[in-house]
């Protein structure tokens, strides 16, 4: 047996050797049905590569300010800097987009003017700074105003979504916090 024993381990590694030196030989391909499915190609869109593998299809993308799109109910609270009670008010506000992540809110102000905002991917908007360091002009010349506006994470309807501004004006310093509801 002890004679044998080397003949056999030289045979397996022969057999081995020769089985691992054949050929590689590709298995017949097969079509992916997940291949088909449409996806958005559009990495400014908030739904995009949702779907990935697929094909692109950038007709079912939709963009951050399509979301905010609308007319609103704004329950607002000012507060003074002590973050003391001021006074609350509600607003009729009328968002429109200006661009796929840039928008704009018409109602805040009498005279008509609008806040103009940028929204990210994941909805949260963001007041433009105009004026460096201090955020844009709000209703008066006097008064400049910065914050974001972000969605309310437990809403699945994207119609609730919450304001967090702060109005500095010549005077004072105010800060308005409050609900936004879709209408």
């Amino acid at each position: 047996m002890k004679r044998f024993f080397p003949f056999l381990l030289f045979g397996f590694l022969g057999l081995t050797l020769v089985v691992s030196c054949q050929k590689w030989k590709d298995s017949k391909p097969f079509t992916d049905p997940r291949i088909n499915n449409p996806y958005c190609n559009d990495p400014n869109a908030v739904n995009y590569n949702w779907g990935f593998p697929g094909r692109p299809d950038d007709s079912i993308c939709f963009y951050p300010t399509d979301v905010y799109v609308g007319k609103y109910l704004f329950v607002d609270s000012v507060l003074r800097t002590d973050n003391s009670f001021l006074y609350a008010d509600s607003l009729t506000l009328q968002f429109y987009a200006l661009s796929q992540t840039k928008m704009a809110i018409l109602g805040f102000c009498s005279a008509g003017d609008s806040l103009k905002l940028t929204v990210d991917r994941s909805m949260n908007a963001v007041v433009d700074s105009v004026i460096v360091g201090f955020g844009q002009s709000f209703c008066r010349t006097a008064d400049t105003v910065s914050g974001t506006i972000q969605k309310v994470l437990t809403d699945t309807t994207n119609k609730t979504f919450t304001v967090n501004f702060t109005v500095v004006s010549d005077t004072t310093v105010n800060f308005h916090t409050g609900t936004l509801i879709k209408q």
